[in-house]
């Protein structure tokens, strides 16, 4: 396989996508050494981030379980890694059924008796203003998806790790859990910062049982779910690979967070200056509450 070395995203200049990254692995050899002859479990694992990173840990020699809710995708990927030498097997799951978790978890430990590594990556993404969630039910929709069962599915896996001795959680988060609020982002940003504080404060808790918990905040990212808002159309971005090669860090240099070199600037910034950040975010969306006016007087 070659998916570790493969073309990454040319439109971003170099400068902008150094900036932008938080640290990563780029070297394969090193992520073998870490991973080869590992159990790495993946939850959305059908698209973007959660595929790079299966094909990506598949090709340094792990066993990769993959999670997700579209099986069709799955198998088409589990396939893919198999023609070239690797090992996948497909577990199809909807995180919106929060009941369904408790027996995947079951069937999950009945068929592999060691889960080396966790890969918490699915994710639900809505921008929309709050009033306008109700009907459409956002926020029980996110809770389930970006909380509630992934939380569920790490409360099922973590005796196996801590009777194992040992064992690690990774969660793909993203800088947007930090300081600021922002305006028709309050039930991603709510949903994904109540997980990460769930999962750090479980961190603590575990990491002397053997278990490293390790938070992963990536900037933007160029896939399916970044695609349904124009708003990031033209915005610096990484690749599905390049955040893969994040996670690949997470893996080869455990931390407890791994984040840009500028997400703490921006997190101090809104402590220290609230008001006039606020008032900036609040002409933002005063300024697009304008423009969707223009544009239902023109429809």
């Amino acid at each position: 396989m070659t998916f570790g070395a493969a073309v990454v995203d040319r439109d971003m200049p170099g400068l902008a996508r150094l900036l932008l990254s938080p640290p990563s692995c780029r070297d394969l050899t090193a992520l073998r050494a870490a991973v080869a002859g590992k159990t790495v479990l993946i939850t959305g694992a059908s698209f973007g981030i959660g595929e790079a990173t299966a094909r990506l840990f598949a090709e340094a020699g792990a066993q990769v379980l993959l999670i997700a809710r579209s099986e069709d995708k799955l198998r088409a990927l589990a396939e893919g890694i198999r023609a070239t030498g690797g090992r996948a097997f497909v577990y199809p799951l909807d995180l919106y059924r929060t009941q369904d978790v408790g027996p995947l978890a079951e069937q999950l430990q009945r068929r592999h008796p060691r889960i080396d590594v966790v890969i918490s990556n699915a994710g639900k993404s809505i921008r929309r203003p709050a009033l306008e969630s109700l009907e459409r039910r956002d926020l029980e929709r996110s809770l389930a998806v970006n909380f509630s069962s992934p939380a569920a599915l790490l409360l099922a896996l973590l005796p196996r790790m801590i009777a194992q001795g040992e064992g690690q959680v990774i969660n793909v988060s993203t800088v947007s859990v930090k300081p600021p609020a922002a305006p028709r982002w309050a039930t991603y940003q709510g949903s994904k910062a109540g997980f990460d504080f769930w999962l750090r404060s479980v961190g603590l808790e575990v990491r002397e049982k053997g278990v490293a918990v390790s938070s992963v905040y990536l900037p933007l990212v160029r896939t399916r779910m970044s695609a349904a808002s124009d708003l990031y159309r033209f915005a610096p971005a990484l690749s599905a690979l390049e955040a893969a090669q994040v996670i690949a860090g997470a893996v080869v240099r455990p931390r407890e967070r791994i984040e840009p070199w500028w997400l703490r600037g921006q997190v101090l910034a809104a402590w220290l200056f609230p008001g006039f950040v606020d008032r900036l975010l609040g002409s933002l969306e005063g300024w697009e509450q304008a423009r969707e006016r223009r544009r239902a007087g023109r429809s």
